[in-house]
């Protein structure tokens, strides 16, 4: 799904990194008589990755309810689908190649060319949809696959009643085509200066993630969403986790045993769900 596969390239993403102990981080959150538990997710697998184990099974199991980000279910593609060709193809008659230079161009042929994207469907595009495009055809070049994700494969066995989502997809494409122009230009440039080696920096994630390094994945994707400026990781990051912090803050007071499945790049850093929810009073602990 396309929305998916943008925000997991510019979010998150991560092979088993030796250890029969290492596993990726689970958070237990609680208040004086209930807790919810919080698990980083990775967007985009390569096939077969081993990544589940016997305590997140158990989990999610007990779970009352598995919250995602949101809806990605069969029922909802074609609303998604829909929204994303809305808002990431041209509406106002002006190419690609008129809304940035010839110099940025000419790196968007040239990425084309190697990723095997037809320029024509690029020059339709807004530029973060030409970037997410490009970025996506070199990660599925490499071997990851859109369905292999944590989130896509968690909701195609878990009952549609026993799922929750914490925001809808209108909200989430908003994230990356709410910017100005301008902010989607620094998004393009950002993508296609790092595009030959995004397969690099997204395996190094995907090994800190399996790893259970989470220090390590933050390093890594803070450096690397950098680049794609201030507003961008506003949106991204900050906001969205502030509004999940209320969400959450409603599971706790209402005893609600709730196992979030949120990517990974959202509970690392100083801004994260679990520091968030640490400043509003509530205890923290790393089960897994």
């Amino acid at each position: 799904m396309f929305i998916r596969r943008s925000l997991a390239v510019l979010a998150i993403a991560l092979v088993f990194a030796g250890s029969a102990l290492a596993a990726p981080a689970i958070w237990k959150v609680s208040d004086e008589d209930s807790s919810i538990w919080l698990f980083g997710s990775i967007h985009l697998l390569p096939p077969g990755t081993a990544w589940r184990t016997d305590l997140f099974e158990s989990l999610i199991d007990e779970a009352d309810r598995v919250y995602f980000e949101t809806d990605l279910g069969p029922e909802a593609q074609p609303k998604i689908i829909a929204l994303t060709m809305e808002r990431g193809f041209a509406r106002d008659g002006r190419l690609l190649n008129q809304r940035i230079s010839d110099k940025l161009m000419g790196k968007v042929r040239s990425a084309a060319e190697r990723f095997a994207v037809p320029v024509p469907t690029l020059l339709a595009m807004q530029p973060w949809m030409a970037a997410s495009t490009i970025s996506i055809s070199a990660l599925v070049e490499a071997g990851y696959d859109p369905n292999a994700g944590v989130d896509t494969e968690l909701q195609l066995g878990i009952p549609a009643d026993r799922q929750g989502f914490l925001e809808t997809a209108e909200q989430q494409i908003e994230v990356i085509a709410g910017g100005t122009e301008a902010d989607q230009i620094i998004m393009l440039e950002a993508t296609l200066a790092e595009v030959e080696r995004i397969v690099i920096m997204i395996d190094e994630m995907k090994e800190a993630w399996l790893g259970g390094t989470p220090e390590t994945l933050a390093d890594l994707f803070l450096a690397e969403m950098g680049a794609y400026g201030e507003g961008f990781m506003e949106r991204l990051i900050v906001d969205r986790n502030r509004n999940w912090v209320e969400q959450i803050e409603v599971m706790l007071a209402e005893n609600e045993a709730a196992f979030l499945v949120v990517g990974a790049g959202h509970l690392v850093g100083e801004h994260s769900v679990v520091k968030l929810l640490e400043q509003q009073g509530f205890s923290s602990e790393r089960v897994q």
